[in-house]
């Protein structure tokens, strides 16, 4: 396959792209693929297969297994130790791949009565010369109940590690339940409607995708209905041609699932 130039996608919706298809005999064929356009998203690729944390250090039982597994108010990790407490550690965050990131969001624990959480905390990540950059300036973190969640923005950093460096309350061990790293994802699309409708076979005479009834001058119940959804990722359904009524019907549903739309397609008896 070789496919032309894909124009600048400045607008949200489906788009054909063309190029060729080698035949392997010698012939090339024309194809066209569709692209579904959907507004971008922020997703937290911190649960992806993949995705390894650690810490500069953990109390015995503590450790960063459980920062990523989804549970947003559990102890996960802990930096309790006896005697003087830490003034500063490490969250460090290794992405399953490369990722445009938009920021980070942690959520601490509440460990009993005690404001176990940061006083401050910095993101930093790592750029393509192995050096830390701070994302922003170091934010404050709220005290009291319940555990605060404080969200970073970062200015879409293109990269696959990421760390927060948390500065200690005074004499004060801190607790985080979980470390969500926000991603640049695309969208789910919301458009429900249909690109094409064929019986048996045959693309049904004058469809416009706004209407949604059709009369066909074709007799008989026994005849087949098919569709195909103008956004690639929704769904279609058909119910073909009920004995009474002589009515096909042909449901589309968004990719996201808040839309759908109905065609009925009526035969002739």
């Amino acid at each position: 396959m070789a496919w032309h130039a894909a124009p600048t996608f400045t607008e949200t919706g489906v788009v054909s792209v063309a190029g060729t298809a080698d035949a392997a005999d010698g012939r090339t064929l024309p194809a066209t693929v569709r692209v579904q356009v959907t507004a971008g998203t922020a997703d937290n690729v911190a649960d992806d297969p993949g995705t390894t944390f650690s810490a500069s250090f953990t109390e015995p039982g503590y450790g960063t297994a459980g920062l990523g597994n989804g549970n947003l108010t559990d102890k996960a990790w802990s930096n309790w130790k006896s005697g003087t407490k830490n003034t500063t550690d490490t969250l460090s965050v290794s992405l399953a791949g490369q990722k445009m990131v938009t920021g980070v969001k942690v959520h601490f624990y509440r460990d009993g009565s005690t404001d176990s959480y940061a006083q401050s905390l910095q993101v930093q990540t790592r750029a393509a010369d192995g050096t830390w950059k701070n994302a922003g300036t170091a934010v404050q973190v709220p005290s009291g109940s319940p555990a605060p969640v404080v969200t970073v923005p970062v200015s879409n950093a293109d990269t696959k590690d990421v760390r927060v460096v948390l500065t200690a309350r005074a004499n004060t061990h801190m607790t985080v339940s979980e470390v969500q790293v926000l991603a640049q994802a695309p969208g789910q699309s919301s458009y429900a409607a249909a690109a094409g409708i064929s019986v048996n076979g045959r693309p049904l005479a004058g469809f416009d995708p706004g209407v949604t009834s059709y009369l066909t001058g074709v007799q008989g119940q026994h005849q087949e209905v098919t569709a195909t959804a103008a956004d690639p990722y929704a769904t279609v359904t058909v119910r073909q041609v009920d004995a009474k009524s002589g009515t096909a019907v042909v449901t589309v549903r968004s990719e996201d699932g808040s839309q759908t739309r109905t065609y009925e397609v009526v035969f002739g008896r």
